[in-house]
């Protein structure tokens, strides 16, 4: 049914492919499931916020929720190894997407937000074991020659099918119930691809991190890079659907907005990371902050009256905020050792999260005060300051020229697992070459 399904356990003629289809043919399978597992988990974030919204939910309450999810997210990145390392990574596929799914059709039963509060707790947890699950999964088939083609093919399925996510909304009214259940099924669907994989259970190892203190003292504007970009995405995620509603959007028009507002990424990553690669980073993360925050601030000032006008500056602010997490990671990478670059990513991860954490509970706070144009005024304040940072290492002189610097790669903000595809990472001597007589197992 999926060609990649003997490739992914078994080893074999297509693992020994370094070209981009054979890539694509030996993890196939595994990212058809990451795939169904962001298609559902975009679409629910979506549909809370506009079904909460409908319902006459205050911006604070929906945002408590968006910010629960992150929490479990957060937590999951933590202490998510330890189904991992128990059961095995099909059996905790299985649990954490069960869980998941079940986590999400419980909101179909009750009203109370204490509830909700924990299952999207739950939800969040869930989503960070199985992202973990996927790729160290992938970094197990990986070689050292195409682990970068890994790595850009699963941030790309990954990003492509959160962005689509809300289009879902169209399928329903906001308030019926078949749009939880549908998302639900999608965590349910997503165990298929995975279940029928002949794979193995590769060692998770541990997660060893890099101190903040020190990664701080090594790269400040990385840590600030990362925090940034997860107050805003997180705020977009989850208070996005709250201002298409406010802003007098119809579901169709707010799913379309959505999806055009996350999926800017896809277009605008590699070009920048290509762009960073030949000047200094720190005068492209600057420019990006720059261009983006007045972008937001141009949004929260006219409003959304003209919808191409809202989609075009949606597609600026998601094309070049999303990308200044891996731009981030770049930068604390040109000041690192090889043998950090991994723990690195652990604690920029960390950092990440706990923005995610943080964002849509104060943006739901100004959102409160301010109206709808709020979130965008927030987004705007933020990424500002972020540039204003980095002018001020500009003209001190404090960035590293671009002829020291090392490759722009993708990365991971949901998991450290994804650092170990980092080609700058330390090649592992055992991913070489794949072992074509190493057979399948089943666990």
């Amino acid at each position: 049914m999926f060609q990649g399904f003997p490739s992914i356990g078994g080893g074999g003629m297509a693992e020994r492919e370094t070209s981009l289809g054979g890539v694509i043919h030996a993890t196939s399978a595994l990212l058809l499931g990451v795939a169904i597992l962001n298609l559902g988990s975009g679409a629910l974030m979506a549909v809370i916020g506009v079904r909460l919204a409908a319902e006459g939910a205050s911006t604070l309450v929906i945002g408590i929720l968006a910010s629960a999810y992150f929490l479990g997210l957060l937590a999951g990145s933590l202490f998510g190894t330890r189904v991992i390392d128990r059961v095995g990574h099909i059996r905790a596929f299985t649990v954490y997407a069960a869980a998941g799914a079940v986590s999400i059709l419980l909101l179909v039963f009750t009203d109370a937000m204490v509830v909700w509060i924990g299952l999207r707790l739950v939800a969040g947890y869930c989503m960070a074991g199985l992202s973990m699950i996927a790729e160290s999964w992938l970094n197990h088939r990986a070689t050292n020659r195409t682990r970068g083609r890994v790595l850009s093919l699963y941030i790309i399925v990954m990003n492509g099918a959160y962005a689509i996510g809300p289009l879902l909304l169209n399928i329903a009214e906001p308030t019926d119930s078949r749009l939880l259940v549908a998302a639900g099924m999608l965590f349910v669907a997503a165990l298929l691809p995975v279940a029928l994989t002949r794979a193995g259970n590769p060692e998770l190892g541990e997660q060893a991190r890099l101190g903040l203190g020190k990664l701080f003292a090594l790269s400040p504007l990385g840590v600030l890079g990362a925090l940034t970009v997860g107050l805003v995405e997180s705020a977009i995620f989850g208070l996005g659907p709250v201002y298409g509603k406010a802003v007098g959007l119809d579901p169709a028009g707010i799913s379309v907005f959505l999806a055009v507002t996350l999926g800017g990424v896809l277009a605008m990553q590699y070009p920048l990371g290509a762009f960073s690669d030949r000047f200094d980073r720190e005068k492209v993360i600057l420019a990006v902050a720059a261009t983006a925050g007045l972008a937001a601030a141009l949004l929260a000032l006219i409003g959304a009256a003209i919808f191409w006008l809202l989609l075009a500056l949606g597609f600026v602010i998601g094309g070049l905020a999303s990308p200044l997490y891996p731009l981030s990671v770049a930068e604390a990478n040109d000041w690192l050792e090889a043998d950090e670059l991994v723990p690195a990513s652990a604690a920029i991860v960390l950092v990440y999260s706990i923005g995610a954490s943080i964002g849509p509970l104060a943006v739901s706070a100004v959102m409160e005060g301010l109206g709808p144009a709020g979130l965008f005024a927030f987004i705007a304040a933020v990424l500002l300051a972020l540039a204003g940072y980095t002018l001020v290492r500009v003209v001190k002189g404090l960035a590293k020229p671009a002829e020291e610097q090392g490759e722009f790669w993708s990365a991971s903000w949901v998991s450290p697992v994804a650092a170990g595809l980092d080609p700058r990472a330390p090649a592992d001597p055992a991913y070489d070459e794949p072992d074509p007589e190493r057979p399948p197992s089943d666990p």
